[in-house]
């Protein structure tokens, strides 16, 4: 009798057990990057659901591209991408137009990004704009791959500088993490979610001094 009761005990919970399962992976899948396994899955679900950092995450920011517009305007898209992400469009002309120029990128925009002779602008020349546009500014320059994680965990695409593509300087928009990979945007080719290593995105910002920014 006892016997009978326990396993109808357990064949009751089979269902509870498995609508939670699918509760969490459906959680859990709902903002990782495509390609996530299901134990990922189901552990970001049970994070998002304890209001821990989640282990994997994906914000679906549109890519655009940065050519024929701009051809040495990589950056100036990378925060068009940002603004239409925030609900704040504004075209890649628009943007580029709002900047100073300067033959220092610390405070301006250095070269001419509609044609090849331009170069970059780093972050402390962003926070002017940043703050008008999107009404916060934060240089990620020299931190680690970590705080990156929690930036886009909080629903925060970032910028950050490379070298890619031939360029000794180059911006692309990190949009999601994985345990061991991010995810990114790339305005040079204008496709989306991109996968990198952490170790290979790190290697690549060397030569651009760790350079990161968000709002």
């Amino acid at each position: 009798m006892r016997t009978q009761k326990l396993w109808h005990g357990l064949l009751l919970l089979v269902p509870l057990v498995a609508v939670v399962i699918a509760s969490l992976l459906f959680v859990g899948w709902h903002t990782v990057p495509t390609e996530t396994s299901a134990p990922v899955a189901l552990e970001n679900g049970w994070d998002k659901l304890t209001k821990q950092q989640p282990v994997a995450f994906q914000l679906q920011v549109v890519a655009k591209a940065q050519r024929p517009i701009l051809p040495t305007g990589c950056e100036i898209t990378d925060v068009a991408m940002l603004l239409e992400f925030r609900g704040k469009p504004q075209s890649l002309t628009q943007i580029a137009n709002a900047l100073p120029y300067t033959d220092d990128p610390e405070t301006g925009f250095w070269g001419n990004p509609f044609n090849d002779t331009g170069y970059t602008m780093y972050p402390p020349a962003w926070r002017s704009y940043f703050e008008k546009h999107l009404g916060s500014f934060t240089d990620l320059s020299k931190q680690p791959v970590s705080s990156f994680r929690r930036q886009l965990a909080q629903g925060k695409p970032i910028v950050v500088w490379v070298e890619m593509h031939g360029f000794p300087a180059h911006a692309i928009l990190l949009t999601g993490y994985s345990e061991e990979t991010f995810v990114y945007n790339d305005p040079y080719t204008g496709k989306s979610n991109r996968r990198i290593s952490s170790q290979r995105l790190w290697t690549l910002m060397a030569s651009q001094h760790y350079r990161a920014m968000t709002y």
